[in-house]
Parts: C-alpha cells; structure tokens; sequence
C-alpha cells in the first residue's frame, strides 16, 4: 500500500458508480423543497456479475437533496476559495474545504489547475450547465462509448428517473481546481449501468485524447480488461482517481484494489473513501488495508443538470476531490523529481485521522483501516512545489 444517513424514505434505483447517491430526481419533482431519494440495501441490487456488470450506486444508506432550482447560476455558487475572490464553490462546502485546507493549498497554486485536462468517465455530463461553461475541452476530444459518437451528455433514464452523477463529479473538480479542463466521456448510461468493456473504452479514449488525469467513479467486479486499461494509463503517465466503494466493508472495492499495486499502475492510480466534515468515516464508505487517502464526501453541494445543484454523497464524489487535487498540482511548475511521483505525494502528505476513528481503528496498525488518511491539499502543495 502507498503510504502515506439514512435520512430520507429511501427508494430502489439501478446499480451505479460506487457512488449511492441519487444525484437528481425526475424534472417533474424539481422545485423547492423537492427531495433526491437514495437507494437501500435492496437486495435486488447486485453488483457486477460473470458478464462483467459494473456496480454503481452500491450498497449504502445515503441521501442526497434538491436545494431547488436556483435560477442564475451565480445565485448558487457564492462562495470563493480562489484568491481573487472570483466564486468557484457553494457555502455548503465550505466545511469540506476547510478539512482539507483547500484554500490555502490554491493559493499555493496561483493557476488553479489551468489546462490541466481531467476526462470524467461516468455517465456523461450536462454539457451546457452554466457551472462547467468554459471549463470543457474541445469537443473534438469528447466521447460516447455507449453509442460510439461524440455526443457524451448526461441524459435522463426512463426506469429509476434519477440522473446527473457525471455532471455532479465534473463540478466538483472545477471547485477544487477552477482552471482545470473537463473531458466528458460517457461510459455509462443513465441509471449508472455499463460494462467493464465501455469503462475500458473511455479510459483508452481519454488517454488517446490528452488526459492528463482520468476520473473513474465507478466499481465492479475484478476485471482484466478494466485493469489492462488503467495500467495502459498509468504506463503514459496519466494519473487514475478511483471510488473505493459505498458497502460499508473493510474491502476496497474493484478495481480500486488495483491502485495499491507496487508497479506503474499503483505509481499512478489511487482510490478514495469519503468522511464527514468532521474527518469521522462515512458510515457506509468502505475502508481497510486497500484504502489509500479519504477526502470529504458527504453532502457536497455541486451541479446538476438542467443548471441545478444538489448535495450529493458517495465515495464517487470523494474521488473528484483527489482529481482536483491533483489537477492543481499539474498546473504548477512543480519539482522534477515527483514527476510520476503526485499519486504518492498525495498519500505522503495525508493528515492522519485514527483519533476520530477510534471505534474503527483501535488496536490497529496506521494504514491497516483508513490508509494514509485524510486528504491534506495545503501540505501535498507545500511539498510538490
């Protein structure tokens, strides 16, 4: 290893990118006061089977919920974490930001991630959504692997009426790191479904295209074919956030396992479990001697389609926070010699969290239950630079 709610009625939905949460409800419940419903542990609900089904919105008692159409987008985004005051962020946030010392490490990054591509691999994006205007790359580099054509939008599901999980992990990125790009890759439909074969597609067409950091929030079960795509990643020194998995086990989930290999693939590829504001775990994100580095992931406001936000849980959107991390790192003139190295570097600056977690981790060996810790971007800034 690299070293370093249930508060709404809750509803069956699709399996989806180890993120349990519902990012939007049908358009016709929109609306203030509207809430987004997560999904139980139905037994319905199975994860990647034989035929290489990926699980998405596994396990996990989770809410997430509409704050209502807000009009302007501005009105929403009122916040700034970026010197300059410009807002790039919700005051929703703000507790997040503040565990992982988010503004203090952008103004250790002037650029804020600039032109630093990050494709989201995921269900698409809203491609039109006033947060993400400005922040996507050309549309040449965007890409569809379900219907193989470059029209990668989030769109609406006809079964569970829940949608928006790629446009929710693509906005935060861009309140991480404001300057970065976003190259939208489709590889799963609407409900979170796909096969390991389109998420595999998506990462070989976003390394082809110019990533320099690929988002996969997503798991499934142990699979060659994805594996050989993250590791043909990894080897162009292209840089892989994984989802470590919402059941509340003490296994990281596939293929986040993956990231603690000791070769090129575990070099360049690390996976993320969600805390509270408070650094405590979320209770249903999975943890043990797989997990790499936690980041906030719980309630966090981001953009929606239709030009909303929500606030959305799940280790996917703890994923995106190390993506946007990372993004502020490239962007910067950093040192040479961690060149390859930032995955590491992440892991290596983590703020340890075991007393907040002494239920989990007492008895047990630093790194045995929640990795290298927490997410610490200031000190992971201070030391690239």
């Amino acid at each position: 290893m690299k070293h370093p709610a249930l508060l709404l009625p809750l509803m069956t939905a699709a399996l989806l990118a180890s993120c349990g949460t519902a990012p939007l409800s049908a358009p016709e419940a929109q609306g203030s006061g509207a809430s987004l419903q997560a999904l139980g542990n139905d037994s319905s609900m199975k994860l990647a089977e034989a035929s290489g089904r990926i699980g998405a919105w596994a396990d996990g008692r989770i809410g997430a919920w509409a704050t209502g159409r807000i009009g302007a987008w501005a009105t929403g985004l009122n916040t700034s974490t970026a010197p300059g005051g410009t807002p790039n962020t919700f005051s929703e946030n703000a507790a997040a930001w503040n565990l992982i010392r988010l503004t203090e490490a952008q103004a250790l990054a002037p650029n804020l991630g600039r032109n630093v591509v990050v494709a989201v691999v995921d269900t698409g994006v809203d491609l039109n959504h006033p947060a993400l205007t400005g922040h996507l790359t050309d549309p040449a580099t965007w890409y569809d692997a379900l219907s193989q054509d470059t029209n990668p939008s989030d769109e609406p599901t006809a079964t569970s009426g829940l949608y928006g999980h790629g446009t929710a992990v693509a906005g935060l990125i861009v309140q991480v790191a404001p300057e970065a790009r976003i190259m939208p890759v489709r590889a799963l439909n609407a409900d979170g479904e796909g096969t390991v074969a389109s998420l595999a597609a998506g990462i070989d067409w976003a390394v082809e295209h110019g990533a320099q950091i690929i988002n996969v929030s997503a798991t499934s079960d142990k699979d060659n074919d994805l594996t050989k795509a993250i590791a043909r990643a990894a080897d162009r020194g292209v840089y892989v956030t994984l989802a470590a998995g919402n059941a509340g086990d003490d296994k990281v989930a596939f293929p986040a396992r993956n990231s603690t290999k000791k070769n090129t693939l575990g070099q360049y590829a690390i996976n993320a479990g969600a805390v509270n504001s408070d650094a405590t775990l979320a209770s249903w994100s999975n943890y043990g001697n797989a997990l790499e580095l936690t980041a906030p992931g719980v309630a966090l406001a981001s953009a929606i389609p239709g030009g909303d936000y929500a606030l959305v849980s799940g280790t996917s959107f703890a994923t995106p926070v190390l993506s946007g991390a990372l993004a502020l790192a490239l962007g910067e003139p950093y040192k040479q010699s961690y060149v390859g190295q930032l995955a590491l570097q992440l892991g290596a600056t983590a703020t340890n969290i075991n007393a907040a977690n002494s239920a989990l981790t007492q008895g047990k060996s630093d790194g045995d239950v929640l990795g290298n810790g927490l997410l610490n971007a200031q000190a992971f800034l201070q030391k690239v630079r």
